[in-house]
């Protein structure tokens, strides 16, 4: 048996070639095109108006705005905790966030509830702190 073809036991293959010629064309025009768009963003341009304006000092002293946290936890079976773990009922759960608003207008209720307690009692703390006009970030999963 003759595998390899031909007369001789030798099969000749023809010589492949490859034109990239095309690729290189492309690849150049890509290189171009970002080198000229990349110079047109540069962070180190001033946003805004460049006119120079001569800003007035404030008499007032300014302070950083000190956030506050304010955690409230909504176990599996509806109890509040706020704190480290102390727990209260709706209504002195209102009272404290009145009180927390009062002292720092910055504070941050932070609420954490149980996955398997209801939407119900969750939405109850969500009002009471909405009422005290504190801001409010939720995290509705269960154990964290």
């Amino acid at each position: 048996m003759n595998f390899r073809g031909g007369p001789s036991g030798l099969r000749r293959r023809a010589a492949t070639v490859v034109d990239i010629t095309a690729l290189v064309d492309v690849v150049f025009q890509l290189l171009i095109f970002f080198l000229l768009t990349s110079s047109y963003v540069s962070p180190s341009t001033p946003q805004g108006p460049t006119v120079p304006v001569d800003m007035p000092e404030s008499s007032l002293e300014t302070e950083p705005m000190e956030y506050e946290d304010f955690p409230i936890a909504v176990d599996a079976q509806g109890d509040i905790y706020v704190g480290q773990n102390e727990k209260v009922s709706l209504d002195e759960l209102r009272v404290r966030l009145l009180k927390a608003a009062n002292d720092n207008q910055f504070t941050v209720v932070l609420i954490r509830g149980d996955q398997s307690v209801s939407y119900g009692r969750i939405a109850e703390v969500m009002e009471a702190a909405r009422a005290s006009r504190l801001k409010i970030s939720a995290q509705l999963r269960g154990g964290q």
